[in-house]
């Protein structure tokens, strides 16, 4: 049962029990075995007082017990009246007689005088060996019960002091100890919760404890301090791997030179396009585009002009796209439109408006470069139901415009 109730105290609290406990069980004992010394030897002492005044009047009562003087043994137990612990006395001779009294009658018997909380002491009077009478004296022990009243006020007042002090002791204990050990186990305890490493447990006091408390909390600090760089590793970690996931994804998806969407890309653009305008009843037109003569201009000028006229090609193929619209490199000089046709659409307006694009010369390195295209278009429906046919009639109807002389467009027939 003590065990059970001592478990659920807390460490400060079962630190205050086991000083106080302590303190208490030590003290009780130590006052404990001090006062049953004093009790009897404050006993005794009284004993003996009253048999040392007894041994006085006996060794001068004997001549009045001898010359049958009964004034004489009177007045010397009169002389007993001094002493207030003294309640009555007599002197007998050798067969019980009562010579002499002092004091109230008492009855004699054990059992009475322990009842009157009273004791005997009896010296028998003795001359040349033979024994003429007996002197019994009556004493109670209100001396004795005044000093263990006393003794046991101061006692009582001793056991509250030292708890008093007990209890001041446990405190400072507590604050000193118990607090600082709480406080750690709280944030030790928040921290396994949180996971929140930022937590601090206070440091108020030093030596061993504040060492414990130093060492807990640059154990938090190292940890935090961890945490936050493997955060930013991660994070850095991340956007470099996203990063290098849009790189992956433009170079699987656009083309690394002109930045415009790739074959792949455009493909699948183009197989959306068709199934909207399925459900639309809608059309789709597909442009094959080639320049006429790129590889003259790679030729005269180097790649590196190659590869700017292509760039400035791509722009300009761009700006005649609509959001709905898309523009494509599908490799070397060729590139790809798709066109979503609303009902005002004329395809044969919009393959004239690309083809006069190219009447401008292009400004390229220091060089002004003319530069035609030749246009194949086909167009869902009209031509095929599918990617493959429409990109086969496109590309059929491109080189019809480059066999009519180039620099015009062809819909396919």
């Amino acid at each position: 049962m003590v065990t059970k109730i001592f478990s659920r105290l807390t460490i400060d609290q079962k630190i205050v029990s086991l000083i106080v406990l302590v303190s208490l069980f030590s003290i009780i004992i130590t006052i404990g075995g001090l006062s049953l010394n004093h009790f009897m030897s404050t006993q005794e002492n009284t004993r003996r007082e009253v048999t040392i005044v007894s041994d006085v009047i006996a060794s001068n009562i004997t001549a009045a017990i001898i010359f049958r003087d009964n004034f004489a043994a009177k007045e010397l137990l009169e002389a007993l009246r001094a002493q207030s612990a003294i309640e009555y006395a007599q002197v007998t001779d050798e067969q019980g007689n009562v010579i002499a009294k002092f004091g109230r009658n008492i009855d004699m018997s054990a059992s009475s005088l322990v009842k009157q909380d009273l004791f005997q002491v009896q010296v028998p009077l003795i001359i040349d060996s033979k024994q003429i009478g007996i002197l019994s004296v009556v004493a109670n022990n209100n001396h004795f019960n005044q000093q263990i009243k006393l003794y046991l006020m101061v006692v009582i007042a001793v056991i509250i002091i030292a708890f008093l002090f007990s209890i001041l002791l446990s405190t400072w204990v507590q604050r000193r100890f118990a607090t600082p050990i709480v406080n750690l186990a709280d944030v030790a305890n928040q921290v396994a919760k949180s996971g929140d490493y930022s937590l601090r447990a206070p440091q108020e006091v030093g030596g061993e404890i504040g060492q414990l408390l130093y060492v807990f909390n640059d154990m938090l600090r190292k940890i935090d301090q961890r945490d936050q760089e493997l955060e930013a590793l991660v994070k850095n970690r991340t956007c470099e791997l996203e990063m290098l996931n849009q790189q992956l994804a433009n170079q699987a998806y656009y083309d690394c030179l002109t930045k415009l969407p790739n074959r792949t890309l455009f493909e699948d653009r183009l197989k959306q396009s068709i199934a909207h305008a399925a459900r639309e009843s809608s059309k789709v037109a597909l442009m094959f585009i080639d320049l006429d003569k790129f590889k003259q201009v790679n030729d005269s000028w180097g790649h590196a002009a190659g590869d700017e006229l292509l760039c400035h090609v791509a722009r300009r193929l761009e700006q005649q796209c609509r959001s709905m619209d898309s523009v494509a490199r599908i490799g070397g000089d060729e590139f790809t439109m798709l066109f979503i046709l609303e009902e005002d659409d004329d395809i044969n307006e919009i393959s004239r408006r690309i083809i006069e694009l190219f009447q401008v010369p292009f400004d390229i390195l220091d060089l002004s470069l003319m530069v035609t295209i030749s246009v194949g278009v086909a167009i869902y429906p009209t031509h095929g139901y599918d990617y493959d046919i429409l990109k086969l009639k496109s590309d059929e109807a491109m080189y019809k415009a480059k066999r009519l002389g180039r620099n015009q467009f062809c819909i396919h027939q």
